[in-house]
């Protein structure tokens, strides 16, 4: 069975992947930390977490998936080429993608979200004040986009990658393990049938 890589960074939020983790635990699909060092890593929460492996040590055939979450402050990841160099290895179709809340700027700046339709926890005006260009966003449905009009399913599913906003991260995880072929009974996580 391929695993999902799993990448953690500086004041990561763990409530956010945190049911998309229970599910692939659930189904015994294994994961891997990554970070971009083996240092511990605090979440935005105070949890402290080892990673498992640089993201230098990563060796592409053992994985189909990809799981990033948010940040409290995630500016550093975005800046870091590092971090980017290790998310663009998983640029196609082969494998799944989940980023919520503000990681799909990850996916923005690795270049993976072009031309695709996604999900952020982040209104455009601030994310331009941060160096993206309106071609970057042009099809973003930021926080109070969602707000004001709310995506029905609670996660944009455009190809392979699967985002979404903080609020959503039951829906979303829901999504990503069914992208990854984890079958879910419809009474888990509170899901209605």
């Amino acid at each position: 069975m391929k695993k999902t890589a799993v990448l953690i960074y500086n004041k990561f939020c763990n409530f956010e992947f945190s049911v998309a983790l229970e599910m692939l635990a659930m189904a015994g699909k294994p994961i891997t930390v990554y970070a971009k060092t083996l240092a511990p890593v605090k979440s935005e929460e105070g949890l402290t977490l080892i990673p498992d492996k640089t993201i230098f040590e990563i060796n592409l055939e053992e994985y189909d998936s990809l799981l990033l979450t948010g940040s409290g402050d995630i500016r550093e990841a975005i800046e870091d080429e590092d971090i980017i160099g290790f998310i663009k290895k998983f640029s196609g179709d082969s494998f799944i993608i989940g980023a919520i809340s503000i990681a799909p700027l990850l996916l923005v700046r690795a270049g993976i979200l072009d031309g695709k339709r996604f999900m952020a926890g982040v209104n455009k005006d601030q994310v331009l004040e941060e160096g993206f260009t309106e071609e970057d966003l042009k099809q973003m449905v930021g926080w109070n986009d969602n707000i004001k009009n709310p995506v029905t399913e609670g996660y944009i599913w455009e190809g392979n990658i699967i985002t979404s906003v903080s609020y959503n991260f039951i829906k979303w995880a829901i999504a990503f393990g069914r992208a990854v072929g984890i079958e879910v009974h419809p009474s888990s996580f509170g899901v209605e049938p």
